[in-house]
């Protein structure tokens, strides 16, 4: 009877009902996952194999594009972006229409597209919706349609495939039979690095460019209320610290490791603002009980207020997750804890984060010298910080 007592008070505790509550999400996802993936198995066999062809596109006459990245993902969404930068420096006066996730709706705004379509993906529904979204993009008549994923997305590949576009484009691979122009995949892995080399075997002219979000002077100015606020007004550094991450991806540090960090910052007199993201939002009160109200807290769940918000810390410090490439984006030194050996695939540029890997699990005084090492590196002075060891 105890042990039942027991068990019935851990599982309608703060954790166990997040732990019921993770479950049901993740349970839901995979219904739709094998939902998505049976339709995409009937849409290929009755699609057949497309002739493929090349173009020079410098002699067409293009006037109206589809960017293709249907990506539900932060990061994967942001990491898009020098793909509508690099059609609208080739292609000045076309429209060019993106096709994403409403999460990439609301980062893209102030990027020179012209419209934007949002898929969904909770069936039944989506099924409807999504049928909608096809006619109305067939209906506009574009003259090219460009899968921005590489080729790693069957829902991006489809949505190209049907178009209509004279010009359905994409690399090739598993889903290269709804293209009829396909372009060698880039040897390239590195996901900061693969666009601009894949759009250069299309024939457009090209150039360094990495991630980039704008934000409005208004949004930066409701930021910088917003962080001092938080913090105060005075000149001290102010680190951003995300604790989030695919918790089953198994990229999230550990909560432990968070605690003793800001302790340790705050220790030293550093100002840190704590970022909780929708999927954290359960992590607010374990926090706050282990931290007291010291150390400010930031939930947002307006993902432009969030990311101005981000733009005013001076270091931003998170795990392989969307606010790091947020960060990165809106030009705010980072600093990345990988959980994971996938550091070359996903890590930002050197010239953007700092990557900390360590086999067995990044320490907590690696962090904090990193830290503190990044800061003085920004002109604040190294006598201001004890560093460890």
């Amino acid at each position: 009877m105890k042990n039942l007592k027991d068990t019935l008070k851990s599982f309608f505790n703060t954790s166990g009902i997040c732990t019921f509550f993770n479950v049901k999400v993740s349970l839901r996802y995979f219904l739709n996952k094998m939902i998505r993936r049976l339709i995409m198995k009937i849409m290929y066999l009755a699609r057949g194999k497309s002739e493929v062809e090349q173009r020079n596109f410098k002699k067409e006459r293009i006037e109206k594009i589809l960017l293709v990245r249907t990506s539900f993902r932060m990061g994967n969404s942001i990491l898009a972006t020098p793909a509508v930068f690099l059609f609208r420096n080739n292609f000045p006066h076309a429209r060019i229409d993106f096709v994403g996730s409403p999460i990439s709706k609301a980062l893209f705004q102030n990027l020179p597209i012209d419209h934007h379509f949002s898929i969904t993906r909770c069936f039944p529904g989506a099924l409807w919706d999504n049928l909608i979204l096809l006619k109305k993009i067939r209906s506009a008549g574009y003259d090219m349609a460009v899968d921005a994923t590489c080729s790693q997305s069957s829902m991006s590949s489809i949505i190209v495939g049907l178009s209509g576009a004279r010009f359905r484009i994409g690399s090739k691979g598993r889903w290269d039979h709804w293209f009829n122009i396909t372009i060698p995949r880039p040897a390239e892995k590195n996901k900061y690095h693969v666009l601009p080399l894949f759009f250069t075997s299309i024939g457009i002219e090209t150039q360094k460019i990495f991630p980039l979000l704008i934000l409005s002077p208004v949004e930066k100015e409701e930021g910088r209320k917003r962080m001092e606020t938080l913090v105060g007004g005075n000149n001290a550094p102010v680190i951003g610290i995300f604790v989030g991450g695919r918790k089953e991806k198994r990229k999230r540090w550990p909560v432990e490791n968070f605690l003793q960090l800001i302790t340790a910052l705050r220790e030293q007199g550093i100002k840190s603002v704590v970022f909780f993201g929708p999927e954290e939002r359960q992590l607010i009160k374990p926090f706050r009980q282990a931290l007291g109200d010291d150390t400010p807290f930031a939930f947002e769940p307006s993902v432009r207020l969030f990311a101005s918000m981000i733009s005013h810390c001076d270091l931003f410090i998170a795990c392989d997750s969307g606010p790091v490439h947020l960060a990165c984006a809106l030009g705010v030194r980072s600093v990345v804890i990988f959980q994971k050996q996938n550091y070359k695939h996903w890590g930002p540029p050197e010239t953007m984060a700092k990557i900390i890997y360590e086999q067995g699990g990044v320490s907590v005084e690696s962090v904090l010298k990193t830290l503190l090492l990044e800061l003085s590196s920004k002109g604040f002075k190294k006598n201001e910080f004890c560093l460890p060891g």
